[in-house]
């Protein structure tokens, strides 16, 4: 019996069947857009920043637009709009994403600040101007100096500096887990938001400020010397760091932030946006044994399922054992209860058996889905019975019936169960976290739920990087496995 579609083909020219597939392949439409859009959304905002995160737009609009560049480019050098540089701009920019909602004034504001640079002579001079002011700001005391430092070039700062992380804490006398957990939001506060008046004793109270912790704030220091000694080193007309007193290097700090964008602002808007995948993939992937962790537990797990599920389902199919209907009640059963509800049993199972923190207490748990039988079993039944009989008039053993003939008839449902067991996996944090205290064990999608809510929940444009980041393998297994899979849900009917 062959398969037979819903309308026949001397229908499809029909009223009724055109207007029935037209409302098929709009929902169709519909569903593809729902899925997609929140991706692309993810995706953008992947590639922002504090300045253009809050769009939630499925694409970043400094890619096309040369003066949200260049408002992106200020933003990454104050933490709010600075009214003290730019007066004469609009009212109500305050903060970032305020001004960042305001198109029409971004572009104004942009075509009016870089409208002089577009003659090469005034460049020039511009130039020579911004690189005077650089290198007077490297004979500075950075003391005096204010930093707007970026916290993803912190760890990579602090590593070159101590060499290991036992070096650090011994040095700063404070234990740090990781370099990712650094910051220098207390020394930052020294000198921000100067007044508009009597600068001069605000600043000198300012440099006769003593730390609590010297050495931290030695580092401090040294990092915003560094942005502006690596400025002078890359070319670069600006740096992170700039006079505490804007207002009164106002002109020339507008100066060099605009030639510096003139001559160097899509290369720096790329690289401030890559910025965000390169943290992470240092985050996620250089975390000692996480991708081993993940890896090893994938594989693992993948084996143990194409392993017991379909040997658990031969078994009930083939021998037609007593009960059954009851086990198979049973293994249905399982899927009435979610995850939440079976985890502290399942936790103190594994705590009377000592495999916490084991990749046992990773795997063992999911060996066995009772979906899997279940959608298995159903496959085996319907299996012609012409085909074992043949086998064992042939002497086929029942592993060789089993390995050779079973197995290969249902390759397309047993990718999907092996799918399954890969995404479980890999993306499950719930279960992993549960029963791997230790951080030696922990996968990428622990971490990565380590990531979000603690040492990047404050930077959601490097959480959505690594959501992307994290999602590519899962993308990768399905494009690899796509023709098997739609074998497996599009069954070919069987003569």
């Amino acid at each position: 019996m062959s398969a037979m579609g819903v309308i026949l083909d001397s229908e499809r020219k029909s009223l009724k069947a055109r207007v029935f597939l037209a409302l098929i392949y709009s929902a169709l439409l519909l569903g593809a857009v729902t899925m997609v859009y929140p991706f692309a959304v993810m995706f953008a905002g992947s590639f922002s920043s504090k300045y253009d995160y809050t769009r939630h737009t499925p694409f970043v609009a400094g890619v096309f637009d040369r003066n949200d560049r260049f408002m992106r480019a200020l933003a990454t050098h104050f933490d709010t709009f600075p009214r003290s540089l730019y007066p004469d701009a609009p009212a109500a920019w305050n903060t970032w994403p305020e001004v960042a909602r305001d198109r029409a004034g971004v572009t104004a504001f942009g075509e009016r600040e870089l409208a002089p640079y577009a003659d090469e002579a005034f460049c020039a001079d511009a130039r020579e101007r911004a690189d005077r002011f650089l290198r007077a700001l490297d004979k500075e005391d950075p003391r005096a100096l204010f930093c707007r430092y970026d916290a993803r070039d912190v760890p990579s700062f602090v590593k070159s500096r101590y060499g290991s992380l036992e070096a650090l804490n011994d040095a700063w006398a404070v234990p740090h887990r990781s370099f990712f957990d650094i910051s220098f939001r207390t020394e930052y506060g020294v000198l921000a938001n100067p007044p508009a008046t009597n600068f001069t004793a605000w600043l000198d109270r300012k440099l006769a400020y003593r730390p609590n912790d010297p050495v931290k704030f030695d580092d401090w220091l040294a990092l915003k010397k560094h942005y502006v000694t690596q400025a002078i080193a890359d070319g670069d007309h600006v740096s992170r760091t700039l006079p505490a007193d804007l207002a009164g290097n106002r002109e020339e700090i507008r100066n060099a932030l605009a030639i510096q964008f003139v001559d160097h602002g899509t290369r720096d808007f790329y690289a401030d946006a890559f910025a965000n995948y390169r943290t992470v993939g240092d985050y996620l992937f250089l975390r000692g044994r996480a991708f081993f962790n993940t890896l090893f537990l994938v594989v693992l797990s993948v084996l143990a399922s194409l392993t017991v599920n379909p040997l658990a389902a031969y078994a009930l199919s083939r021998f037609r054992l007593k009960g059954t209907e009851k086990i198979l009640l049973f293994l249905l059963a399982t899927m009435a209860f979610p995850a939440a509800v079976t985890a502290i049993p399942g936790f103190l199972l594994m705590r009377d058996l000592g495999l916490l923190n084991t990749f046992a207490a990773l795997v063992l748990p999911t060996v066995a889905n009772g979906m899997s039988i279940f959608i298995l079993k159903g496959f085996f039944d319907a299996l012609p019975r012409e085909l074992y009989e043949a086998a064992a008039i042939d002497g086929a053993s029942e592993w060789t019936v089993f390995r050779r003939i079973t197995l290969p008839m249902t390759t397309p449902i047993l990718a999907v169960n092996a799918l399954n067991a890969f995404i479980h996996a890999y993306a499950s944090w719930e279960w992993a976290f549960l029963v791997c205290s230790k951080e030696s064990h922990w996968t990428l999608a622990v971490w990565m739920y380590h990531m979000s809510t603690d040492t990047f929940a404050g930077q959601p444009w490097c959480v959505m990087a690594g959501f992307v980041l994290v999602s590519i393998p899962t993308a990768v297994v399905f494009l690899l496995c796509q023709k098997v899979i739609l074998r497996g849900i599009v069954l070919p009917s069987m003569k």
